[in-house]
């Protein structure tokens, strides 16, 4: 398997505490965007979530972990032990280690067992107070030094409080440790051209992130049966055969009507702008159940959105062995017939099946849509539409003067020329199929602008 993460040689700055401390609005502040999802709800975050920082010509990467309740790191017995797993391998790479407390609560029990925790590390460890909204509150802070992790660094991730000054620290404490890396230059052992940007949708539980983990041969995402453990857009980059690509993980997007929570909404919402960001999508169904309503609604979007859609229909180890790929893709173009373009692979995360198939498929996708047909190609194509037997009554009625592309991602063409009648759905359908099967656009949406006027 020609596949390796990538790790940009950046000092990793963790951010850990206990749950609702402010992690997650430190770590957007220190981005200047809000990436991962806040709200007073203890235990939102879950994942590892990365970003970079750039301050007074130093570059690092800061990782947002979910709140620490055990301390084990097993991953084996549940949702928290789960989380620790995933903030020990957020240690494992950490250059050093932000410990975030409450000032407002003070010193707790559980902030002491988390600063204990990261003393074993034998990493450099800062220790900031949040939440000092007040001169009253800034004061307070200097009770939290008895947490023995040094003087606390009094902030406010809302507000922005301090943020400066505690940059200014990191930067100061990153290069003493020869850590510091300059802004200029690239990353090491980037490929050429630009990162590829794939996102991974579906309804809660269908594997995605199953099938992530799968990819990477890590966990780097959270799996778990109850539905929505994934809440945050989750950003993994790796390079397979020299080509850079940034896989998105998204929450199972839910229909309005099950909505359980304003925070589901919210990550339903984070999930839909994570697909107009992207270049592919990779739409993942349950086998067992088939497409169901739910996936159409979501699809038709992304189909709306014209990004290129693979389909990837997991769990095909539960089916029996007589099922059919080719049966199964038959059995989603009569549900579905707008995903009638769209290649359908058979997968499974838990064993492996065409795993790699399914990134082989999206890249290929990916460079289908940034296609372009030279002038040459697309005056044969016209004739074809004007002199082809099987060409609808309505595109043979038309003057059809000239056929331009007018844009990539997706593939937009224009066709010039006078309509006698308005063209149907069917006729519009025709062109697009000829485009597809002359211009090579299989599996990508195109979008056609048609004649504004009538012919006389």
């Amino acid at each position: 398997m020609e596949l390796s993460i990538v790790s940009p040689d950046l000092p990793v700055v963790v951010i850990l505490g206990r749950p609702n401390v402010g992690k997650s609005s430190l770590f957007n502040r220190l981005l200047q965007r809000r990436q991962a999802l806040v709200d007073a709800t203890p235990g939102l975050t879950r994942d590892r979530l990365y970003g970079e920082v750039r301050w007074r010509g130093t570059r690092f990467r800061v990782v947002d972990t979910g709140g620490l309740v055990s301390f084990s790191g097993a991953g084996k017995g549940g949702l928290e032990e789960a989380i620790a797993a995933q903030v020990a391998r957020a240690m494992e790479e950490a250059t050093l280690a932000l410990v975030v407390c409450d000032t407002r609560d003070g010193v707790t029990p559980l902030d002491r067992q988390v600063a204990d925790w990261a003393r074993r590390w034998r990493k450099p460890v800062m220790l900031v107070a949040n939440k000092a909204d007040t001169r009253e509150l800034s004061d307070a802070a200097a009770e939290l030094s008895e947490l023995g992790l040094g003087p606390p660094r009094s902030i406010s991730g809302l507000h922005g409080l301090g943020i400066g000054e505690l940059l200014d620290d990191l930067v100061s404490r990153l290069c003493e440790k020869g850590s510091g890396t300059s802004v200029q230059g690239g990353l090491p052992g980037e490929p050429a051209g630009g990162t590829l940007r794939v996102v991974i949708v579906g309804r809660p539980n269908v594997g995605k992130s199953s099938l992530l983990n799968r990819i990477l041969n890590e966990e780097r995402v959270l799996v778990d049966t109850e539905p929505g453990t994934t809440r945050d857009p989750v950003e993994t980059q790796f390079i397979y055969r020299g080509r850079r690509i940034c896989w998105v993980d998204t929450a199972g997007l839910r229909a309005r009507r099950t909505l359980k929570s304003r925070m589901d909404a919210v990550a339903r919402i984070k999930a839909l702008e994570a697909i107009s960001g992207v270049d592919v999508c990779l739409g993942v169904l349950e086998a067992p159940l088939g497409i169901v309503r739910d996936d159409l609604r979501l699809l038709d979007h992304v189909v709306t959105a014209g990004k290129p859609l693979c389909l990837a229909v997991n769990k095909w180890d539960l089916l029996p062995r007589s099922a059919d790929t080719r049966q199964v893709a038959a059995a989603i173009a009569r549900r579905a017939p707008f995903l009638r373009h769209a290649p359908v692979l058979c997968v499974s995360a838990r064993t492996g099946y065409q795993v790699l198939k399914a990134i082989e498929q999206v890249v290929d996708l990916a460079d289908r849509s940034g296609r372009r047909l030279e002038p040459a190609q697309l005056s044969e194509l016209l004739k074809a539409i004007c002199g082809d037997s099987r060409t609808p009554a309505g595109l043979r009625s038309a003057v059809l003067l000239r056929l331009r592309q007018v844009g990539v991602r997706p593939p937009t063409f224009h066709l010039l020329g006078r309509l006698r009648k308005p063209l149907r759905d069917s006729d519009v359908a025709f062109v697009e199929n000829l485009l597809r099967k002359v211009g090579g656009f299989e599996g990508v949406p195109i979008r056609i602008r048609l004649p504004a006027r009538r012919a006389r």
